[in-house]
């Protein structure tokens, strides 16, 4: 009897590993795929319940996204957005920008921050570049810009919710 309880635990375990193996395939699946797609229509902030605009449109380059750990994909109007519901959710997610430059998702802890007078849907004004050239060479063609940080747009957008 306890072999036969030692075996049902033992088969159990393998298959629950097979099973949380194969959820993180099919998140990992659904976040690549989710890079590949633009804001679904009539979409809204999951922060602050404001549009969420398609690439195409003029606000659209200030979109963001967060693919949550179980691999659902939420959107915001903006980067700040995106970073005050993690700290008020306690919670971190992968997070994404667009690039100004080819309005293609790029992972927000890699890319270039250019502050901006730029009015975009909470007036922050932030850019984001997948590469640093592309930041450097709009800085170059418009006074008033700079790089930041992220931890900086990070800190702002706390500081600003709260």
């Amino acid at each position: 009897m306890k072999k036969l309880f030692v075996l049902g635990v033992i088969l159990l375990s393998i298959i629950s590993v097979d099973f949380i193996d194969n959820t993180h395939k099919m998140n990992a699946e659904a976040a690549k795929s989710s890079l590949e797609k633009d804001v679904p229509n009539n979409t809204n902030c999951a922060f602050c319940n404001m549009v969420v605009y398609q690439k195409n449109y003029k606000m659209g380059v200030f979109s963001a996204k967060a693919i949550k750990k179980k691999g659902k994909v939420v959107y915001y109007d903006d980067i700040g957005c995106l970073l005050y519901d993690e700290v008020k959710n306690k919670t971190t997610n992968k997070k994404y920008v667009r690039d100004y430059k080819t309005l293609k998702w790029v992972q927000a802890e890699k890319a270039t921050y250019v502050k901006t007078s730029l009015a975009s849907p909470m007036d922050d004004g932030y850019i984001y570049f997948a590469k640093a050239a592309d930041a450097k060479n709009y800085i170059a063609k418009h006074s008033g810009t700079k790089i930041v940080q992220f931890q900086t747009v990070q800190k702002e957008s706390v500081q600003k919710y709260q």
